[in-house]
């Protein structure tokens, strides 16, 4: 008969591996996401420095 506790071992230890697996490998969500969040922050940047020169200008 195997030993109870072993058996929990080897369970703890799958869920572990799954979880990595889940947190490493991205998701394409996760990508589109982040492309849009860069997206937006370079579109920030042009707008503060079109304002910064608009106001040079006056």
């Amino acid at each position: 008969m195997s030993n109870p506790n072993n058996n929990n071992k080897k369970k703890w230890l799958t869920l572990g591996a799954i979880s990595m697996a889940l947190l490493l490998i991205p998701r394409r969500s996760s990508q589109k996401a982040d492309r849009k969040l860069s997206d937006n922050a370079e579109n920030k940047v042009d707008n503060k420095l079109t304002k910064k020169e608009e106001s040079a200008l006056e």
